[in-house]
């Protein structure tokens, strides 16, 4: 028994340098016994999985497998690999959350969101749908785990005054319970004594011009100036932790729920355009606008599902119904108005911000909206992206000053006035490692491509063939979202899209039909504290126990799954045109399967540009 234990304790101590040495050498009978580029490249994938999932190297350093893996295997050309890691998409990223960064530095953000909030209006359950709703807007153009970050100290801050403003309100009605109580009438001197009493306090309390209320609200005065350090979640009583509960997970939610509604909002959406436009040569039909017009209204149906389901989870239905008392209303209102107020007026620098951000919003949408000619239509086709104005809004950042001059203030006509952005702050902050998981991410897909695995891989799908659009829709996105509970969502979408894109086109359906609801439900990753950087940081605090969000995470996964489902067999079929078969795809299944009959020699046969009796021998 020593001995058992103390080998468990080494694997638990070593388990990832177990897994770097074992991993590799239990993989490698695969290439052995298959002898093929497709044995090759699976080896390659199913390493990659492995250390993705059990993180035995950080995420971005396996991204960077594909640049020696494959090119030794034998699959693809280290020239080809290296050229997958900065491409336009990369640079959309860069320039997107470089502008976010600024964002962040003059604290733009901070003020936006305690703006909005004095606006929400603060009985709890409008203050909870005003934080979600915030935060969702918020992850949309900024990192989901800065959004988080900024929020759930200000939710934490109303928190306080929430509880304490509660417990004042129940020592109020008790107090005010002992002083109007009713005695008994059969004692008149029992009764003769009550009642001197009651008078004695009323001389008390009146001593001054003013009444009980106002006696109320000195010693709420009084009582603001407590330290709210002292701010114990193990004392509260149970209906006060179930608030810390529901507003850490309503920030949460709501950030993950934010990075759909945009291409740039989080990684994988940036994944699936890149493949896409890999596929289509740059002629998807995926850009900022119409991924914005698809994303958004699901966004914000499923932050309001999650507000719903928290609400009815935690409280009840009749939470829905009931109001607060007005008291708690105003101490909120002054809570917020207060962390206002400590950022001052607004700075030169913070209008410069917004207007730099409202400029690269501008630009994303009008190049190419859908339904109407956009600048971009002024410039050859090819010659522009969304990483053209996201770069110009970056570099003008770093041109335009932080402040005006001041003629009297003789530092200006010495020293330079500071840029809105500098270079040690964007590099510091940017997430790199997010840029290499998208350029591995490509690589990876590249390489099945080319080695055939990803037509083998989707060939091996055909019992999605015998069901019906539908549920085949929505079983692709649960078993994307329960799988991203337990990796990075950016590395389930590299793994999963290329599969998915070419099981659509052997099925004959618009690629984009699969890979875009797949891609959207990465991002619901709702039931563990692992899943994303937000779950884990609401999860630090303290208030939350798993089971807390495995109960209200299964459910939500389910509905937003069905959410997704329903959106692309509605109004995306109709947007995206995807009932059609793409041109792109057409000529994407002709290139790639008559490559693949040279190297197989097998038959092709076409009857109006459609292939028929195609299948790939197993590798």
């Amino acid at each position: 028994m020593i001995i058992m234990a103390k080998l468990i304790l080494f694997i638990r101590r070593n388990i990832k340098k177990i897994l770097l040495v074992s991993v590799p050498i239990l993989l490698l009978p695969i290439p052995v016994a298959l002898q093929s580029k497709q044995g090759n490249c699976a080896y390659g994938l199913l390493l990659m999985a492995v250390f993705w999932i059990s993180e035995a190297l950080p995420l971005a350093v396996t991204a960077l497998l594909p640049v020696f893996v494959f090119p030794l295997l034998g699959v693809s050309k280290v020239k080809t690999m290296t050229s997958l890691y900065y491409n336009h998409i990369t640079f959309v990223l860069i320039g997107g959350l470089s502008v976010a960064i600024a964002i962040e530095k003059w604290n733009v953000h901070r003020r936006i969101a305690l703006k909005l909030l004095l606006l929400m209006g603060s009985q709890p359950k409008w203050l909870m749908l005003g934080f979600m709703l915030i935060t969702c807007f918020l992850s949309m153009w900024m990192s989901n785990t800065a959004t988080t970050s900024m929020m759930i100290p200000i939710a934490q801050a109303v928190l306080v005054q929430l509880i304490q403003t509660k417990k004042r309100n129940i020592s109020l009605m008790n107090q005010e319970f002992e002083v109007t109580v009713a005695t008994p009438q059969n004692n008149e001197k029992e009764r003769q004594e009550n009642q001197n009493g009651v008078e004695i306090n009323q001389v008390q309390i009146s001593e001054k011009p003013t009444d009980k209320l106002e006696v109320v609200e000195v010693k709420r005065k009084l009582e603001k100036e407590e330290d709210y350090e002292n701010f114990n979640f193990d004392t509260l009583d149970p209906a006060s932790k179930k608030f810390c509960k529901v507003f850490c997970l309503c920030i949460c939610y709501a950030a993950n729920c934010g990075g759909i509604g945009t291409l740039t909002g989080t990684g994988p959406n940036l994944v699936m355009k890149g493949q896409a436009d890999m596929m289509a040569d740059g002629e998807s039909v995926i850009n900022f606008t119409s991924w914005f017009i698809f994303g958004f209204p699901i966004a914000l149906v499923n932050c309001i599902i999650a507000w719903l389901v928290l609400q009815t989870a935690f409280f009840g239905v009749k939470s829905l119904l009931c109001t607060s008392q007005k008291e708690v209303s105003n101490n909120v209102q002054e809570v917020i108005k207060k962390e206002y107020n400590k950022l001052g007026q607004i700075t030169f620098a913070e209008k410069a911000v917004l207007v730099h951000f409202g400029i690269l919003i501008v630009l994303w949408f009008s190049r190419n909206p859908e339904f109407a000619p956009g600048w971009g239509s002024f410039f050859k086709d090819g010659y522009l992206g969304d990483s053209v104005p996201a770069i110009i809004v970056m570099v003008s950042l770093f041109i335009f000053p932080s402040r005006r001059m001041v003629k009297d203030d003789p530092m200006d006509n010495v020293k330079e006035i500071p840029p809105l952005l500098d270079w040690k702050t964007v590099s510091a902050r940017m997430p790199w490692n997010v840029a290499l998981l998208l350029g591995g991410g490509f690589a990876l897909a590249k390489a099945c491509t080319e080695s055939g695995l990803s037509v083998w891989l989707a060939s091996q799908l055909s019992a999605f063939r015998d069901i019906d659009s539908w549920s085949m829709i929505f079983v692709i996105c649960l078993i994307a979202s329960f799988a991203t509970e337990v990796t990075s969502n950016t590395a389930i979408c590299t793994l999963l899209v290329p599969i998915l894109a070419e099981l659509a086109i052997g099925m004959h359906l618009n690629p984009i039909y699969i890979m875009l609801p797949a891609t959207i439900s990465t991002s619901f990753a709702y039931m563990l504290p692992v899943a994303t950087p937000p779950n884990t940081i609401a999860f630090s605090y303290g208030y939350l126990k798993v089971i807390d969000m495995v109960k209200v995470g299964f459910i939500l996964n389910l509905l937003c799954v069905g959410v997704v489902t329903i959106a692309i067999n509605t109004y995306g079929i109709t947007f995206f045109k995807l009932d059609e078969f793409p041109e792109w795809a057409e000529k994407f299944l002709k290139t790639s399967t008559e490559m693949d009959s040279l190297k197989n020699n097998t038959t092709i046969v076409y009857t109006d540009g459609v292939i028929y009796n195609f299948s790939l021998p197993l590798p």
